[in-house]
């Protein structure tokens, strides 16, 4: 564990040195720690020899370690529409980034709902997929975006937050491209999930064969809220929304019928640590 070379040797949440954490799990790889704080982050890894292009095309499923983005895209681009939704109850319509575009799920969701939509990937094989359905979509890191200040109007980001070990830069730069009074989608692994926290050695967040090697830092509803509003943003929901005040108006009915039933269930799901991801939605306060 010792001779692995740092990864990370501050949190990146409270700037706390690695003698505030105790160790979560731990393989010849790599080490994962908890800050005092609460985060969980990387603290020290080995390189791995076969993470050349490690986000093309067989991350996207097109190898037998592939993570299936390619499958089920109809029930992706649902859950997608749920979740921009879940955006504008908080902010006003606009144009669209989706950091992290992978092929395409969000930009279709948002180009439905009348949205102008454009994506940002790491990946060549992801960007060449989007461009391919005739979406704008541009290489960019999440430290560096290649857009103009407040071109944006809603960012969305998915399961992206914990593949950086500094999300200081990636929020500063959301901030950035983001209108004042726009809105921030971001769902995002459960660093308090139960399966996780009961044998953390054997879950697949940090099982270098799994999650383990890609992801940098794991995060509750407090840390990121507390990242956040570090970064200057507003938390203005954590958890999935019962209504949605831009959806048709048979489908608001519905859902406030069914409200009370999916705030018990959502109230029980976080009793039993059973949330595997989180959604939260913040906002970029007008002054």
């Amino acid at each position: 564990m010792n001779d692995q070379p740092p990864v990370l040797t501050r949190c990146p949440l409270c700037d706390a040195g690695v003698e505030t954490t105790r160790v979560v799990a731990t393989y010849p790889e790599l080490t994962w720690v908890r800050c005092d704080c609460g985060l969980i982050y990387k603290r020290s890894e080995h390189p791995d020899p076969a993470a050349v292009d490690f986000y093309e095309g067989g991350y996207f499923g097109t190898g037998e370690q592939g993570r299936k983005y390619t499958q089920r895209r109809k029930r992706r681009v649902q859950k997608s529409r749920n979740q921009i939704l879940d955006l504008l109850n908080h902010a006003p319509p606009g144009p669209l980034l989706d950091i992290g575009c992978s092929m395409g799920y969000t930009l279709e969701a948002a180009r439905s709902l009348g949205l102008t939509p454009t994506g940002s990937d790491i990946s060549e094989f992801a960007l060449e997929q989007c461009r391919a359905l005739g979406f704008r979509a541009e290489r960019g890191e999440l430290g560096r975006l290649p857009f103009a200040d407040g071109e944006f109007g809603l960012v969305t980001m998915k399961h992206v937050l914990e593949h950086t070990p500094d999300p200081r830069a990636a929020l500063r730069e959301v901030r950035r491209v983001l209108r004042p009074g726009g809105g921030l989608f971001i769902a995002i692994p459960h660093g308090g999930y139960g399966k996780s926290l009961r044998r953390p050695q054997e879950s697949q967040f940090y099982l270098p064969t799994r999650h383990g090697r890609e992801h940098f830092v794991y995060y509750t509803p407090a840390t990121l809220t507390r990242l956040l509003e570090g970064e200057g943003f507003r938390v203005a929901r954590v958890n999935p929304a019962l209504l949605h005040r831009r959806a048709g108006a048979a489908r608001r009915v519905g859902e406030a019928l069914a409200a009370p039933f999916r705030a018990l269930g959502q109230a029980l799901v976080d009793v039993v640590q059973a949330r595997k991801e989180f959604w939260l939605v913040a906002v970029r306060p007008e002054a």
